[in-house]
Order: structure tokens, then C-alpha cells, then sequence
């Protein structure tokens, strides 16, 4: 009996040793000072994010927490499961399925926010030279999978530009392209809606001159509300509102030149740009230098410091803000 015991015990500790699970993460704090119209403001973020990931074979099971404790607002704390999907394949098809959002690096990412808020299922598979897919969700959001029609995919390299484009029927298409061309990249995305004056489209295009690597970025929509990220990678100041659909009032385009290189191992960052304003309201202008470093210790260590105005602005002067934010990040 004892060596059935024993047996049983260490063919669980080996189950448990060799199975493909993994958790990873990443967390940080940040601290806050703002001047709003004299008015003085300190406040912190604290955002934690763990990502734990099983594996059997060709399926993986995905799940996303996030925690959050924003001090600028009371009661802020909250525990959000953010992602929560499947991967599998079926011969050569490969399938998503749950609750996940595209990045803003992925096709129309920098227009649209990619909700987590529907339940997606997406298949994709080759065919030649060429990925196509479909999708569809089974509840409307404000991404672009949604019960108004599902979405067909294909992406292809061409000669060097990597082409996409996807197409929801009665709804928009998107198309896309990036590569590198004389040492200049770029990344060109153009939403063609079916409804009348709704198009969008973002640019960016960048270089390197000697050791300062430029670029330009621009978005530029026929009318506001149009655009939904408000968690850019891109733009220092966005024409969306973070976590809403709701663009900020007045604003159809922006625009923005960024300068970047590297001292001593500290990297540096300059971002100037300008919101557009729609017919009668005002341009706003802002500008953002940041500078981020490694730390020994594993940490890293990012201060950097905005200077914008108001947009939402036709009539009157513009009043400006400053922020200072100093982040201490880790990745595990």
C-alpha cells in the first residue's frame, strides 16, 4: 500500500512538474503632478497585469488580469479580467475564440480600440502566399467585429510591403501597408466607411539621421467621434478619450513629429504635435519629452513632462497644463 501511495504521489508531482503552464506579468507605479489652471495635483497609478497561459499540443488557454489602484480617484481599486481566449488548430485552419482585443499595432489600430467587451471567434488559415481569415462576434461593440456583418481578412507580403486588408460588408473596408523603402518606414492605413463622410485615415513614416531617428505620424478623420483608441503608442495627446468611444469634443486630426536617440544608455524622446479642431473650434497644440532609463536593479525607470492645451475650445483663450509623470516599471 505505501508504494502504491508513493507511486501515486510522484506521478502527480511529475504531472505537475513537466505541465506547460507559465505565468508572466508586468507592473508599475507611477507619480503625477498637474497644473490645471493653477491648480496643483499629486496623484499615483499602481497597475499590475499577470498573464497565465497553459499549453497541451497545438492548444493554448489564455488568461489576463489586471489590478489597478488609480489614486487620483477614490474607490479606484479593481481587479479586471481583461483577456480570456482559446487557440487551437485543425489541421492547416488555426482558431481563436473568447474574449480578446488587437493591439494598436495591429491593422486599424491606432482608429479603432478593439474592445475586449464581445465574444470573438476568428479563423484564419494560408492559402498560397496569403493568410485569410474571417471573424465574427457574438455581441456588438465598438471594435470591428460585430453583429453588423462579420469581418473577412487577408494579409500578404508583397515585394517587401507587408499588405492587409479587411472587409465587413455593408459596414468599411480597411487596407493597410508597411515596410521600409531607402531607409525610410512607413505604416499607411486607410478606413473607407460605407456611410457618407466617416473616412479615416493614419499615416507614419520615419528615418534615422545619424544617431536621431524622426518621424511623423498624423490622423486625419472627416468628422469627429470617428476615432476610438485612446491608449496610443503613437501620439502623446489623442483625439479619442481613453476607455470610451467618445472622441474629445471638436477634435478631426492630429498630428505629430517625434525625435529619439539614446545617451549613456538613457533613452531620449521629444514628441511635438497639434489636435485639429473641427470647424469652429480651436487647434491645440502639446508637446511631450521624456526620458527612460535601466535600472541595476531590473527596473526601469521613465520621467517624463507634458505641455498641452485645451481642445473642446471655439470661443475665448486657450488655458494650458502641465504634467509631470515619473514611472518605475518591471517586467517578470
Amino acid at each position: 500500500m505505501k508504494k502504491l501511495i508513493a507511486a501515486a504521489v510522484a506521478t502527480s508531482v511529475s504531472a505537475i512538474a513537466f505541465a506547460d503552464v507559465s505565468i508572466t506579468g508586468n507592473a508599475n507605479y507611477e507619480y503625477f503632478h498637474k497644473e490645471d489652471s493653477g491648480i496643483n495635483t499629486n496623484y499615483g497609478d499602481t497597475e499590475i497585469n499577470l498573464s497565465v497561459k497553459g499549453k497541451s499540443g497545438d492548444t493554448s488557454v489564455v488568461a489576463n488580469f489586471e489590478v489597478t489602484d488609480h489614486g487620483q480617484t477614490a474607490s479606484a481599486t479593481a481587479l479586471d479580467i481583461e483577456d480570456t481566449y482559446i487557440t487551437t488548430k485543425v489541421g492547416d485552419v488555426s482558431i481563436k475564440a473568447g474574449n480578446f482585443a488587437s493591439g494598436t499595432t495591429a491593422l486599424g489600430g491606432e482608429i479603432d480600440q478593439g474592445s475586449r467587451s464581445t465574444n470573438k471567434t476568428s479563423i484564419s488559415t494560408k492559402v498560397g502566399g496569403a493568410t485569410i481569415g474571417y471573424h465574427v462576434a457574438s455581441e456588438s461593440g465598438t471594435d470591428v467585429y460585430n453583429t453588423d456583418g462579420a469581418a473577412i481578412t487577408a494579409s500578404m507580403n508583397i515585394g517587401g510591403v507587408q499588405v492587409d486588408v479587411k472587409e465587413q460588408s455593408d459596414s468599411y473596408t480597411l487596407v493597410g501597408a508597411r515596410g521600409s523603402a531607402a531607409g525610410i518606414n512607413y505604416r499607411i492605413e486607410n478606413w473607407d466607411s460605407d456611410t457618407a463622410n466617416s473616412d479615416v485615415l493614419f499615416y507614419e513614416v520615419g528615418t534615422k539621421l545619424g544617431d536621431i531617428n524622426v518621424s511623423y505620424a498624423a490622423i486625419d478623420a472627416d468628422t469627429t467621434g470617428l476615432v476610438t483608441e485612446g491608449d496610443s503608442s503613437i501620439f502623446a495627446q489623442e483625439m479619442a478619450v481613453d476607455s470610451t468611444s467618445a472622441g474629445k469634443t471638436g477634435v478631426d486630426g492630429v498630428s505629430q513629429v517625434t525625435l529619439g536617440t539614446t545617451v549613456d544608455g538613457t533613452a531620449l524622446k521629444l514628441r511635438v504635435g497639434e489636435l485639429r479642431g473641427a470647424a469652429t473650434y480651436k487647434d491645440a497644440g502639446f508637446s511631450r519629452i521624456e526620458a527612460s532609463r535601466t535600472l541595476a536593479s531590473g527596473a526601469k525607470l521613465t520621467v517624463s513632462y507634458d505641455d498641452y492645451e485645451d481642445t473642446g475650445v471655439t470661443t475665448g483663450a486657450m488655458s494650458d497644463t502641465q504634467l509631470l509623470e515619473i514611472d518605475l516599471s518591471i517586467n517578470f
